[in-house]
């Protein structure tokens, strides 16, 4: 077996074993389902998709440069006046 097919054959298994399916009957239904699969996930790991999806866009847009940072920044906290 050669290393391409091999390599298709695992990335097959890991969908399998990974990913979830099934039929939405109403849109209402899909936003429910949809909802249920982020909270189901911790914040790092939404974090970690949403940064995955924007390395994503900018391929698509052709920018395959290193991506952005995230700016470290903090604008500085005040007391409420009364």
């Amino acid at each position: 077996m050669d290393d391409g097919k091999l390599a298709r054959e695992k990335r097959a298994e890991e969908r399998r074993r990974t990913w979830r399916g099934g039929v939405a009957r109403s849109f209402d239904e899909m936003a429910e389902v949809d909802l249920e699969f982020w909270l189901a996930m911790t914040p790092e790991d939404r974090l970690r998709a949403m940064w995955s999806l924007v390395e994503d866009q900018l391929a698509l847009q052709g920018q395959n440069g290193p991506p952005p940072r995230l700016q470290r920044s903090v604008g500085g906290i005040r007391t409420r006046e009364r």
